[in-house]
């Protein structure tokens, strides 16, 4: 079974390499986003399906959750199962999102200018507060340049407000948030009212991080989704 992984803003693929490493028995690959970080949302969504003709599950991560939303709902989605992890699913009004595409400018500036700035400012935001610190090395990576585009190209800010469109995703999704994350648990159950064939399940012991703040809970999910 042919699973691929969609990392988060200000990570990179080797995030799921503990998780993968545990799921032996199925063929499983963590997507490098930076490789298509020059395209919007909607074309880095078709290309990931393109690069994926006999892809049957797909998991994604906050960001990598929001570009996974998008694979779904393309048309050339060859998708038959999708795990969504702790995901926005966009914002409504114009002058929402003009406060975070203008915040998002913010990140991508100080990822530029002051890296070890910015990812210390970065991890210390409330929405990781309840959440283990991703133990990352940056330092053969290069990636600063790409992760400052990923802040413009697929800011909230730059995509459709998803919630009208759910109804279209037709294939089983399981949606997974930590209980200690409050705004994403409410999100969550909005979602998965609206996707036909959907599942909430929640980490009693996770905030926004549940992949690496309660990992046999996310491995166990993963395996039980794909039974």
């Amino acid at each position: 079974m042919m699973i691929c992984f969609l990392h988060g803003a200000a990570g990179h693929y080797r995030d799921w390499s503990d998780i993968i490493g545990k799921l032996p028995s199925h063929d499983s690959t963590s997507f490098n986003l930076y490789d298509i970080v020059d395209q919007k949302i909607n074309d880095a969504a078709l290309k990931i399906n393109d690069l994926n003709p006999d892809g049957e599950i797909l998991i994604g991560y906050s960001m990598g959750g929001r570009i996974a939303l998008h694979c779904l709902l393309a048309d050339n989605s060859p998708w038959k199962k999708a795990i969504i992890f702790s995901t926005h699913t966009g914002l409504v009004s114009t002058k929402d999102k003009e406060i975070r595409r203008a915040h998002d400018n913010d990140w991508a500036s100080l990822a530029e200018s002051n890296f070890n700035e910015f990812l210390s400012n970065w991890n210390s935001q409330n929405v990781f507060s309840n959440s283990t610190l991703i133990n990352r090395d940056y330092s053969q990576s290069n990636i600063s340049s790409a992760i400052s585009k990923s802040f413009i190209n697929w800011s909230l800010a730059e995509q459709s407000f998803l919630n009208p469109f759910l109804q279209n995703i037709r294939i089983p999704v399981c949606w997974v948030v930590g209980q200690n994350d409050p705004k994403f648990v409410k999100i969550a159950e909005t979602a998965t009212n609206l996707i036909p064939n959907s599942e909430l399940i929640i980490s009693q012991a996770s905030g926004h991080r549940v992949p690496w703040d309660d990992q046999k809970f996310t491995i166990q999910t993963i395996k039980s989704f794909l039974q």
